[in-house]
């Protein structure tokens, strides 16, 4: 009797050892009752941090704490990873998700490929000093340019993308202009445009837009194929006839 009772004993202690070692991953892959309030606590602290690259007249375009941009890039990596959790555990509310992410200050694709370059904090630290002297310039740019002071820039019609492309266009030769008055050098003329799209949702886009432009489209080639074939026959006809009246002669 005993020995039964020691090996449900034993039993007992697998099965609340089991429940202690997988119960933290059936928590985790539960879906919360509040996903809105959720989502917006993945990027808090992201909030938290917003200020120090986005106030007027210290922003990343005219001069911050290059240890500023590494923080937020740091909370920006961190809540992206609990927003893609909470979209696997919850894949029911995905446009809940989705919802508030379009909430989110700066624009997070474009943030996020700036992040992704490790050399960037280096670098900006090294032009720190130059977006500073030409931060006013730069600032009055999109207001001049877009039409606002320094903001993020959410709204975008995709039915004037070709128009807003080339406002962008006209925004980074601006803020090109601003710095070369102020004697930047390359780096800092090339690191603008990194910089300027974190401040403007959706102008990654305007890269396959300026690609479409200089690329035939296959209906040009399909067009000047079929011209072409024309001329082909008529030399191709003119020849044989030629040949018949040479083997006559």
């Amino acid at each position: 009797m005993s020995t039964v009772v020691h090996i449900f004993s034993i039993l007992d202690k697998l099965k609340l050892l089991f429940f202690f070692i997988y119960f933290p991953y059936f928590v985790s892959a539960i879906c919360p009752n509040d996903v809105q309030n959720r989502a917006k606590a993945c990027f808090r602290e992201y909030d938290m941090k917003i200020g120090g690259i986005l106030r007027p007249g210290e922003s990343i375009i005219s001069g911050v704490d290059a240890e500023n941009i590494r923080v937020l890039c740091t909370e920006l990596k961190s809540g992206i990873a609990c927003i893609n959790e909470l979209k696997s555990n919850c894949p029911q509310d995905n446009a809940i998700i989705e919802a508030e992410l379009v909430q989110i200050p700066l624009a997070i694709h474009e943030l996020g490929m700036l992040c992704r370059d490790d050399s960037l904090y280096e670098v900006y630290a090294r032009n720190r000093i130059c977006f500073e002297r030409s931060g006013a310039g730069n600032e009055k740019c999109f207001k001049d340019v877009m039409n606002t002071t320094v903001r993020i820039i959410t709204d975008l019609d995709r039915t004037y993308i070709i128009k807003y492309c080339s406002e962008v266009d006209r925004l980074l030769s601006c803020i090109g202009k601003s710095l070369q008055d102020q004697q930047c050098g390359p780096e800092a003329i090339t690191l603008k445009d990194k910089l300027a799209r974190t401040l403007i949702r959706g102008s990654q886009g305007c890269d396959k837009v300026s690609s479409q432009k200089t690329t035939p489209s296959p209906s040009k080639k399909a067009d000047s194929a079929s011209n072409s074939q024309p001329k082909r026959t008529v030399i191709s006809t003119l020849v044989v006839i030629f040949s018949l009246i040479l083997s006559f002669s």
